[in-house]
């Protein structure tokens, strides 16, 4: 190492020392306070809002109103021989259309569905399913950012689970299962909003 680069590394390091020394010992906290003051002032003066969760009745009226894209993922032993379907769909009123991947490459429209599921697909329809539980009082676990609400029915006299997921504005998915099902319907872009002329 040269004798430049030596002596220019010692001085660094003694301003380094130097500052470090100020900042630990003799510069008084305060100093330091005023730099972030305004900014913690700032923090403490604003209101934390917090965002209350959407009525849960609302949330089941609003995908009653059939406007929303969802996914499937159906177990269903029922009949005589069990049934996978793992599909994609998009509603809108009495307007659908889906596809799967799985038992096969299937698509489907509102005119089709039934045909084209060997299975029942009543347990995929969202007013069926209310009708299921509407007068039920549901078990209700809360958290931070979600709710989940678990009932207890029968379904061909099955016992029968259905849990109903929610974030703070709309329904996210709801599962259904028993011995011989478990279908989980998950729900995205929920639009509840019309048009008045």
């Amino acid at each position: 190492m040269s004798q430049k680069r030596k002596k220019a590394l010692t001085i660094y390091s003694l301003v380094i020392l130097v500052a470090l020394i100020a900042i630990m010992f003799l510069i008084p906290d305060s100093f330091f306070m005023k730099l972030y003051g305004k900014n913690i002032e700032k923090v403490k003066n604003q209101e934390i809002i917090k965002k209350e969760f959407t009525d849960y009745n609302t949330q089941q009226e609003r995908l009653l109103k059939k406007k929303y894209q969802y996914e499937y993922e159906l177990l269903d032993s029922l009949t005589d021989k069990t049934y996978y379907y793992k599909c994609t769909g998009n509603l809108n009123g009495e307007v659908e259309s889906g596809s799967c991947t799985s038992p096969e490459t299937i698509s489907y429209t509102e005119k089709n569905k039934k045909e084209t599921f060997k299975i029942d697909t009543k347990y995929t329809d969202i007013k069926n399913i209310f009708e299921l539980i509407k007068d039920q009082k549901p078990e209700e676990t809360k958290y931070q950012f979600r709710r989940e609400y678990k009932y207890e029915t029968k379904i061909k006299k099955l016992k029968t689970e259905i849990i109903v997921y929610t974030d703070i504005d709309n329904i996210t998915k709801i599962e259904i299962s028993n011995a011989y099902m478990t279908y989980i319907i998950k729900f995205s872009n929920v639009s509840y909003w019309q048009l008045i002329l």
